[in-house]
């Protein structure tokens, strides 16, 4: 009997302290329902965590409650208000954990950039969030996947890692102040 009311005390204690974010992982098909199941795994054991640390870097809250991410073999993006966030079903754990970061990252400054490329201001914060959630190994790591994606990465990276944590933030805070 002791144990069923700790484990409904634990229970309850989970669901007050799910992430105020919801996120529905749907696979686009069958063949992703493994992928999905991790990444809703993920969530919701880091969800609070993740969200906490981005608000806390970036100084930035999540509009709305709700992503529907869809889960895929492709290109992942952070989609838009309605528009569902895609994510790649074949990455290794710690690079979906990244991945999921980083497109939130996305949404949650979504405000401030309307048009254009944002990975030049993204970068300037979301690394200090995977330091602060998982270490800078795993930062370091997760750079360098990025890096090898090609396109604006290599630059946008090299320009974010040649300052340091203060100027990163000290730039980032300067931009969100100019643009709200």
């Amino acid at each position: 009997m002791r144990i069923s009311i700790l484990l409904g005390l634990i229970t309850a204690v989970a669901v007050a302290q799910a992430p105020a974010l919801r996120i529905t992982f749907t696979p686009e098909s069958p063949q992703f329902e493994a992928a999905a199941s991790e990444y809703a795994e993920l969530w919701t054991r880091e969800g609070e965590r993740i969200v906490n640390a981005m608000e806390s870097v970036s100084g930035l809250k999540f509009d709305g409650n709700e992503v529907k991410a869809i889960v895929f073999e492709g290109t992942s993006e952070s989609g838009f208000r309605e528009r569902p966030m895609r994510l790649r079903a074949s990455y290794p754990p710690d690079t979906k954990k990244a991945t999921l970061i980083h497109e939130l990252g996305h949404r949650l400054e979504s405000d401030i950039f309307r048009k254009g490329d944002d990975h030049a201001y993204l970068l300037l914060w979301i690394y200090d969030v995977w330091v602060k959630l998982y270490g800078r190994q795993f930062a370091d790591d997760q750079v360098a996947v990025e890096k090898a994606r090609g396109r604006m990465y290599p630059a946008a990276w090299e320009a974010a890692m040649a300052l340091t944590a203060e100027q990163r933030a000290s730039k980032w805070r300067e931009t969100v102040a100019a643009r709200k």
